[in-house]
C-alpha cells in the first residue's frame, strides 16, 4: 500500500473502495488470508485501479502473448523457428508487446487506464 500512497494512485480510489482496501488489508494481517469471493472481486477492481503502467502493460502483454502462442503452435511456426518459443516468454518482450498494445490508437480510445 505504501508504493500505492506514495505515487498518489491510492487517491483514484473512492473513499468507499479506499476504506474497504485498508480494512482487508488490516484482515489479511489478522487473519492471514480473504477468502470470501465477493470480497476478492471487490478487491480486484481496486487493485487494477492501484497498478502501475507498467504492471498494466505486462497484463495486457501476456495476454497477447500467449494468444501468439496458441496461434504459432496451430501453425507450426515453432517448427522453423523455435526462438519465437523463447521470445514469447522473455519478460522483457511481454512488456514490449503489452505497450505495444496499448499504444494502438483501437485500444488507446476505447480503454481507460
Amino acid at each position: 500500500m505504501s508504493v500505492g500512497l506514495r505515487s498518489g494512485r491510492f487517491w483514484k480510489l473512492s473513499g468507499v473502495q479506499r476504506a474497504h482496501f485498508k480494512a482487508c488489508l488490516k484482515l489479511a494481517e489478522r487473519v492471514g488470508a480473504v477468502f470470501s469471493g465477493v470480497v476478492v472481486a471487490q478487491l480486484k477492481k481496486a487493485i487494477k485501479i492501484l497498478m502501475s503502467i507498467g504492471e498494466k502493460a505486462f497484463e495486457v502483454g501476456l495476454g497477447r502473448a500467449l494468444d501468439m502462442f496458441k496461434r504459432f503452435k496451430r501453425s507450426g511456426v515453432f517448427k522453423w523457428a523455435p526462438q519465437v518459443g523463447l521470445w514469447l516468454r522473455d519478460k522483457a518482450y511481454i512488456s514490449y508487446l503489452g505497450f505495444m498494445e496499448l499504444n494502438n490508437l483501437v485500444y488507446f480510445r476505447g480503454a481507460s487506464l
